[in-house]
């Protein structure tokens, strides 16, 4: 009897095992993808540039792919339970923004202070629902420009539509805006004067 007991349990046990197993969704991670196309119209050459490592809210050191329902719960910032990034959004966009300097002139390593840097630090990286079906991916940065001091200063914000209302539309979008920011963010450091800047440095090296 007892024997009978011990194998109906370990029945039991291996069920309720398969169950939990079972029930548990597998997480899907990404990235931001593939770089854009390079436009048909070249934009404006950048001068060797430096980039610091992009910084962003607490909230933004982990993986998770944050949504915001503006329609019913403004305030609440939520991450999807299965769905996630495959590294912190500071660190994917940090990544972009370096391939998109160097694609556009001379990325140089941090130490050289003969250059100007150029500093992000991310403001909002969600996906917002306006409705149940409809959404668009939302990135603010701040960016700064420095060389012995401030060279310039401003915010950007980039809106792209999801093509689906769930996380992997909304990845699609948010990677589209980040593209959209840091193209924003280096036309505009292409007026700033970073070759006087850059002057002023070597000279005093």
């Amino acid at each position: 009897a007892s024997l009978a007991s011990l194998v109906l349990l370990m029945a039991v046990t291996a069920l309720s095992g398969c169950s939990v197993l079972s029930s548990s969704k597998p997480s899907t991670t990404y990235d931001l993808g593939p770089l854009a196309a390079a436009p048909s119209q070249p934009p404006a050459r950048l001068p060797k540039l430096r980039v610091a490592e992009t910084d962003g809210p607490t909230w933004m050191d982990g993986r998770g792919i944050y949504y915001r329902l503006q329609y019913t719960q403004a305030q609440r910032l939520q991450s999807y339970a299965t769905q996630r990034w495959v590294d912190a959004p500071t660190r994917l966009f940090d990544d972009r923004l370096r391939d998109a300097v160097s694609g556009r002139g001379e990325l140089t390593w941090y130490g050289d202070t003969t250059v100007p840097a150029i500093k992000v630090d991310l403001l909002g990286f969600e996906q917002v629902f306006d409705s149940a079906t409809s959404s668009r991916g939302v990135v603010r940065a701040r960016a700064t420009v420095f060389h012995k001091g401030l060279i310039g200063q401003k915010t950007f914000v980039a809106e792209q539509p999801a093509p689906s209302a769930d996380g992997a539309g909304g990845v699609k979008a948010l990677s589209a805006s980040s593209d959209a920011v840091i193209a924003a963010i280096l036309d505009w450091a292409s007026t700033l004067p970073l070759e006087a800047a850059a002057e002023i440095g070597r000279a005093h090296v």
